[in-house]
């Protein structure tokens, strides 16, 4: 019961967090300055993406299987291991020997492709390869997230037994949370010249304590103003 309490006063706690990064990711988005062609190729593979998704069947499959492989990515990255795989149209199951709460909601957060297109596009950097390949692995990158953030929006609709483990409440801000600070990363690596990331997740907090500081100021004001014409009706 406690545990569950403070899932829940966490969750609560996340939401400002929430609104500030989105506030944060806006005004950075608002603000940089952008690469000469990289960001067309991103949105051509975001919009490929939503053209499939909305004209042919969506594939459910894939996202189920990178669902899957991503409870059990993370299982072994906190030290687990994983003991059976299965996947199909109807959904899947991953038997592993570790989990908590990051392994629970991973698929919801961490896109896997994208994260696999962005690791390609690093080695491919370092390997001073250019031209096409970079075009098709930016193509990729973008495809892949909008197919992360529109079969998870999907998904989340129906009843998941991982969302109801960790509390609807505590679960929702996390993933929100968390898929806007991803894809603040690839606007980062992706679309600006010169973003400092460290610098935008800095951002994210001072936003968020800018404006708690000015609700709890209103608030105040508030409750003297009520408190004062009490006074005054009192007082006559």
């Amino acid at each position: 019961m406690i545990k569950k309490i403070t899932k829940v006063l966490i969750g609560v706690g996340l939401i400002p967090f929430c609104l500030g990064y989105t506030w944060q990711l806006a005004a950075t988005l608002a603000t940089v300055h952008y690469k000469a062609d990289t960001p067309y190729y991103f949105i051509a593979g975001g919009l490929a993406y939503l053209t499939i998704h909305l004209l042919f069947n969506k594939p459910i499959l894939t996202y189920v299987v990178g669902h899957e492989l991503t409870h059990a990515f993370f299982a072994v990255l906190f030290g687990g291991s994983v003991k059976s795989f299965h996947a199909g149209n109807r959904g899947g199951r991953v038997t592993v020997t570790k989990s908590n709460f990051i392994i629970t909601l991973a698929p919801y957060f961490f896109p896997l492709y994208t994260f696999i297109a962005l690791i390609l596009y690093g080695l491919a950097v370092l390997a001073d390869i250019h031209g096409a390949t970079l075009v098709v692995l930016v193509f990729l990158s973008g495809a892949t997230f909008v197919f992360h953030l529109a079969l998870t929006f999907i998904f989340l609709q129906t009843d998941q037994n991982d969302i109801r483990e960790q509390g609807a409440v505590f679960s929702y801000p996390l993933i929100y949370l968390f898929n806007v600070v991803f894809a603040a990363f690839l606007v980062h690596m992706y679309l600006a010249q010169n973003m400092d990331y460290l610098m935008f997740l800095a951002g994210g907090i001072l936003k968020t304590t800018n404006m708690l500081t000015q609700l709890f100021e209103r608030a105040y004001a508030a409750m003297h103003d009520s408190a004062t014409l009490r006074g005054l009706f009192t007082a006559r």
